[in-house]
């Protein structure tokens, strides 16, 4: 199997509302696409998350909880644990406590920053939730080189998350949850 190597990664960032319209995109996601996809949640610490069997359900892809150092490879899906932050670096994951334990999380942005300085093709798309995780580092993505998907708005239980994406000027698309797993199998192929 190999490593990440060039396979583009995609980060997809959600926060409240955000399990239904994941869930959507796995199940018309093509299992073999040859991305790599991080999902980056906002859960609390104390609550492990359960979105590595939810997923299980939805993909014909292996489903894992992101480890420090864990190589990345294509066609798999990697899940933030609960209370920790994940960054990328040379093809793994560097993976520490969570740093910022007030406020609004910043887990998204951290990673969507480490795609920005890495060697590796990247997607970020953000789906429902609160606040603007992710939004500022959008703009570093994009300049990068990264393709960036926001979920509809109306069609977000939270809309927050996907009009702050919108709002930057760095959002390529603007998709229902049922389009973007169709769109990320026809940029496989392209």
């Amino acid at each position: 199997m190999d490593i990440v190597g060039s396979a583009p990664v995609v980060c997809i960032g959600l926060s409240a509302g955000g399990v239904a319209p994941l869930r959507e995109i796995f199940r018309t996601l093509d299992p073999a696409t040859g991305m790599v996809f991080v999902v980056i949640h906002h859960l609390r610490r104390e609550h492990p998350t359960a979105l590595v069997s939810i997923l299980s359900q939805c993909t014909k892809m292996p489903v894992q909880l992101a480890a420090d150092n864990l190589l990345l490879y294509p066609n798999h899906v990697y899940i933030l644990p609960s209370g920790e932050e994940i960054t990328l670096k040379d093809g793994s994951f560097a993976m520490h406590s969570r740093s910022k334990v007030r406020g609004w999380p910043n887990l998204v942005s951290l990673f969507v920053d480490s795609m920005s300085r890495s060697q590796h093709p990247g997607i970020v798309i953000i789906l429902s939730g609160m606040d603007s995780n992710g939004t500022e580092a959008l703009i570093r993505l994009k300049k990068h080189g990264g393709i960036v998907i926001a979920q509809t708005p109306d069609t977000a239980a939270f809309p927050d998350m996907p009009r702050a994406a919108i709002r930057t000027g760095a959002v390529d698309f603007v998709l229902d949850p049922a389009k973007i797993g169709a769109t990320l199998s026809e940029m496989a192929v392209a």
